[in-house]
């Protein structure tokens, strides 16, 4: 067996072990590319309030009306918009004690409260464990079963797209510079048959992308395997341990300050002028002391990362005591803060988002066209042997088939 027909065997059956995933996953993917697009056409009387007025009410008058709204009038989290004719966006996740196996059987209740930051009033609730459009997520990412099992289905078919495309580039490469020219460009004028074209797909298709694959798989393993993560920060130079820095467990205070959401959130807003989104935990007890974490999105333009800056502020008193600034952040959290944003294609907008849904509804159909050769070769061998088994000569000297 020559190589080529080795490495032939090799990207076939790792094709049948992942294409199947990779094609559900993908499909998946480049749906869920638009999903800030897709929420503010599908839930837009969630998202956006019906009026915009000088000022909104205090910040916990929202909570307690999210809170009201939600399962066990519990709330996690808030994303706050700087876009003022937006809604006020809460959070609230409960695991299951118990999960099955689905994906959606591992929690209690995940869900988005949107509250109109004028009015108090409950605009909408948006469970995400059945949301068509967070579902397309995570229908790419664990296939909508148990996150603890999906994961690592689509992470290992992630890594045998690795050797599927390094199989690939052995089978792709020409002999010689003629060869080159035809497994470089489409001459479908010179031929009009579907299989050609199908070939001409896969083999001349995959080459031009194989680039913007790696650059997927590398960046979607992250949310996989550990070791994989922390490969990439010793790459970047960084102790996998040192990478991010964390705050000390705040001390108890002995005065305890009313509407303390609403000033950590002023706070923030007046660090950085510029900011984007502001989004911050909810401590469901102050009195459990653990930190109100806040992460405040912008964009100055000129770093090329997704930028962000981290908060922290005690729970009871609502007074800063630890920060990690964008500026201040090792190389490898500037890459793992805009690993979503690569991974995704929005890092540099419409562009990059419109790149990543071509390449993914591309790769979607890799395994397809590789199975159509596949068949197509195996018909043509059946098709061979048939003809040679079936030919006979009869007495009279004729020639026919059975």
């Amino acid at each position: 067996m020559t190589v080529k027909k080795a490495f032939r065997k090799i990207h076939l059956w790792l094709g049948f072990i992942a294409g199947l995933v990779v094609f559900i996953s993908l499909v998946a993917a480049a749906i869920f590319v638009w999903d800030k697009e897709l929420n503010e056409w599908y839930h837009h009387d969630k998202l956006f309030v019906k009026e915009v007025k000088d000022h909104r009410l205090p910040f916990d008058t929202l909570l307690a009306a999210a809170r009201q709204a939600s399962f066990n009038h519990t709330v996690t989290s808030v994303n706050i918009d700087r876009d003022p004719a937006r809604t006020f966006m809460f959070l609230n996740y409960k695991a299951r004690k118990k999960p099955g196996w689905t994906w959606a059987s591992s929690m209690e209740d995940y869900s988005r409260i949107y509250v109109d930051q004028y009015t108090g009033k409950v605009l909408g609730v948006v469970d995400l464990r059945y949301d068509w459009i967070f579902c397309t997520r995570m229908l790419h990412q664990c296939l909508l079963l148990n996150y603890d099992v999906g994961h690592y289905i689509v992470g290992g078919a992630t890594l045998v797209i690795f050797m599927m495309i390094i199989t690939g580039i052995v089978l792709w490469w020409p002999k010689n510079k003629a060869a080159l020219r035809q497994r470089l460009w489409f001459r479908w004028k010179q031929s009009t048959k579907w299989k050609r074209k199908n070939y001409d797909i896969h083999n001349i298709g995959g080459i031009y992308t194989f680039l913007f694959v790696l650059l997927f798989a590398v960046t979607g393993l992250v949310w996989t395997f550990d070791w994989w993560t922390n490969g990439i920060y010793r790459m970047l130079g960084n102790d996998p341990g040192k990478v991010f820095q964390r705050p000390s467990k705040p001390v108890a205070s002995d005065t305890i300050q009313i509407g303390v959401i609403d000033t950590i959130f002023h706070d923030a807003a007046k660090r950085v002028p510029q900011w984007r989104q502001i989004g911050m935990s909810i401590p469901a007890d102050t009195g459990a002391l653990k930190a109100v974490s806040s992460f405040i999105r912008y964009s100055s333009g000129s770093s090329g990362w997704d930028e962000s800056d981290n908060y922290y502020y005690h729970p009871q008193t609502g007074r800063l005591y630890f920060s990690t600034t964008h500026d201040q952040k090792t190389l490898g959290a500037k890459w793992r803060n805009s690993n979503y944003a690569i991974h995704v294609g929005s890092i540099y907008g419409w562009p990059t988002k419109i790149l990543a849904t071509l390449i993914a509804l591309f790769c979607a159909l890799l395994p397809v066209t590789g199975f159509y050769i596949w068949w197509g070769r195996r018909k043509k061998k059946a098709g061979n042997t048939s003809s040679k088994l079936t030919v006979r000569i009869t007495p009279d000297k004729e020639i026919y088939k059975v």
